[in-house]
């Protein structure tokens, strides 16, 4: 048990990251018009979206289109 409760400090902060840049992205997607968005639909990113830490930060970085 004590092996789980060190791995859990260790692991419990990149949860809430993924967390909070999931939501935050999200926000921003749905606040967004599709012309605002590339590809002009919205779906593809919800799903980058759902990929780990890695997805939020694509959307952010090649997503917008301003």
């Amino acid at each position: 048990m004590e092996f789980f409760e060190e791995n859990i400090l260790l692991v419990a902060p990149l949860i809430i990251l993924q967390i909070v840049l999931f939501i935050i992205g999200i926000v921003d997607l749905l606040r967004r018009e599709p012309e605002q968005v590339r590809w002009g639909i919205k779906w593809p990113w919800v799903i980058i979206l759902l990929i780990n830490i890695i997805g939020p930060l694509f959307y952010f970085a090649f997503g917008r289109k301003d």
